[in-house]
């Protein structure tokens, strides 16, 4: 491995989805090369995520990082009064989320340093498309619309196991519809 090589490993943020599934909401975080960091269990309350905080940090320390454009992931990042999807590729941190009060990673959560302008650039796109995908979901009149639109699209990118894995309140701030609703849109077809 050359230094290069070496330094990308150092410079990631990896977790990655874990297959207990005895909570609702589990995710395995380990920032850097800290084994200490690793195996910890999130909660499903928005309040909850105690290790949220570690990739809040990260982010918010002014940092201009990447979404892994390599892994089915994700970072849904809550702000004051909605939330924001950041998918593979797409930039976060820097002065993007700066009023960002939780992070939470979806997926196989990895997040890598830019190493050019260009990638940079390309980051920033990335970001503005998920932004407009999430648009787009919001345009619907009817709540419950949605809120089925929203877990349809989540479902289709990531897997259905995943989605059940994302809290209520994460996906309803996505789409501006109170947590019963995405309840409801879970649970209609079953």
């Amino acid at each position: 491995m050359n230094n290069l090589d070496r330094q990308r490993e150092e410079q990631k943020i990896d977790t990655s989805s874990s297959s207990n599934l005895t909570s609702n909401y589990i995710v395995r975080l380990g920032l850097s090369a800290d084994p200490d960091l690793r195996h910890r269990n999130l909660g499903t309350d928005l309040t909850e995520h105690p290790h949220s905080s570690d990739i809040l940090a990260e982010i918010n320390s002014g940092k201009l990082l990447i979404v892994d454009s390599r892994r089915r992931n994700g970072l849904i990042l809550i702000k004051r009064f909605h939330a924001e999807f950041a998918g593979p590729g797409a930039a976060v941190g820097g002065a993007f989320d700066v009023d960002s009060q939780q992070a939470i990673p979806v997926g196989d959560f990895c997040l890598v340093c830019p190493h050019s302008p260009e990638e940079i650039q390309k980051a920033f796109g990335i970001r503005r498309q998920w932004v407009r995908l999430m648009e787009q979901l919001t345009a619907k009149p009817i709540a419950l619309e949605r809120a089925q639109m929203v877990l349809t699209q989540f479902e289709q990118y990531l897997d259905s196991e995943t989605v059940a894995l994302i809290p209520d309140e994460a996906l309803a701030l996505l789409v501006g519809v109170f947590p019963q609703t995405i309840w409801v849109a879970r649970h209609i077809d079953k």
